[in-house]
């Protein structure tokens, strides 16, 4: 194995059955990244990420002890272990061949095939972090991009655990004849795999999922996950994300309780998503509170599945594609849309839902027809 330039002596060894401890650290305005890679090396240490657009490396040591290198470095803005993050939903329908409707009924709630004719988000890049994509999929392959497996670099984002693919089937499905159609039937779509196929993922994986976003200059990020603590390290991510211009949509989460939401829903870059059912109202099962900006439906949404099936899910992840899928038709109309007029264009044209007035459900078509007014067009 040859070693990069910035290693003196020789490589740490790495005992297969020792229990690794990895640690995030975020640089001052990245500064001294080299000096900062060296002191983990000393440490019998060893970087194993280093996401230069967020600022951060990720170092991997074989105890605690050596974990404690750079703490209280003068580069070091601020640190923390590595976490664990994993999707839930709390309801998985039967596998079939074609869904019940003709169009998914979440699709028809939002008005997205009113906007059709004028947008379908042709060339939005949306990135989906999640599990992968099956991008065999006839009703997501002729929108399928690429993307990357964080986890395995040298493998494909292929999806072995579904929930990424019905995901990627809300925002960008086109298989009529399957009658799975998403939201945003023309945009491109990329599979960022960050959670393995037990839908389990590292805070680190989500770093590195992000800064690939950023590299790749993507338009609207799906992040149809949450985790209960706050996380600094993923805090800097989205804000640096946003700065860049990145709509970043996420879930509220599935406890069914009226306190905080998850993160990074919670972060105010993010546009925070909860769900409403088939007859308007919030589900049982979503989260609302501090974060929340909009519901979407998220109960009982029919999408691609693996082996080019279908299948029936519920949960705010499923509420979060139809609302990146607007975002898409809107960004077609007006590319240079920043992130926070987006969450404007939506909350303005909200619709009410039945058992709150907190906040407002997706409407697609009243936020498309209000962009085209201010941009002096008409959206009939």
């Amino acid at each position: 194995m040859p070693k990069p330039e910035w290693f003196q002596g020789p490589l740490p060894a790495f005992h297969r059955k020792a229990k690794r401890v990895r640690k995030i650290y975020y640089l001052r305005n990245f500064r001294n990244p080299k000096e900062c890679i060296r002191e983990i090396n000393r440490s019998g240490g060893r970087p194993v990420r280093i996401l230069s657009h967020l600022g951060i490396i990720v170092g991997e040591f074989i105890n605690q002890q050596g974990a404690r290198s750079l703490e209280g470095h003068p580069d070091v803005a601020h640190w923390e272990f590595d976490s664990r993050v994993r999707i839930t939903d709390p309801f998985a329908g039967e596998i079939t061949d074609q869904t019940r409707d003709q169009l998914p009924w979440g699709v028809q709630d939002v008005g997205a095939y009113k906007v059709w004719p004028y947008t379908k988000g042709r060339g939005v890049k949306v990135a989906v972090i999640d599990t992968g994509i099956a991008n065999d999929h006839p009703a997501i392959r002729k929108n399928y991009a690429g993307g990357v497996n964080i986890l395995s670099p040298m493998f494909t984002p292929y999806d072995y655990n579904g929930h990424g693919t019905h995901v990627a089937g809300t925002i960008a499905g086109s298989a009529a004849e399957l009658s799975v159609m998403g939201v945003a039937p023309r945009v491109r779509i990329y599979a960022v795999k960050a959670f393995n196929r037990r839908g389990s993922a590292n805070l680190s994986d989500l770093l590195s999922a992000i800064n690939w976003c950023i590299e790749n200059e993507i338009d609207v990020v799906n992040m149809s996950f949450g985790m209960s603590n706050v996380s600094d390290s993923l805090r800097q991510a989205i804000q640096t994300a946003h700065r860049r211009g990145l709509t970043m949509v996420a879930a509220a989460g599935n406890q069914g309780v009226a306190g905080p939401t998850d993160y990074p829903a919670r972060f105010e870059e993010t546009i925070g998503v909860t769900s409403v059912s088939r007859n308007g109202t919030l589900s049982s099962f979503s989260n609302t509170g501090k974060g929340v900006d909009l519901a979407a439906p998220g109960e009982k949404i029919a999408s691609a599945w693996l082996n080019e099936t279908t299948r029936e899910m519920s949960g705010t992840s499923m509420a979060v594609p139809h609302v990146a899928g607007a975002c898409s038709l809107l960004i077609y109309l007006k590319p240079d849309l920043s992130p926070d007029q987006l969450r404007s264009l939506f909350i303005e044209s909200a619709g009410t839902i039945r058992n709150t007035r907190e906040y407002g459900k997706l409407n697609a078509y009243r936020a498309a027809q209000s962009l085209a007014h201010y941009m002096g067009r008409f959206i009939p």
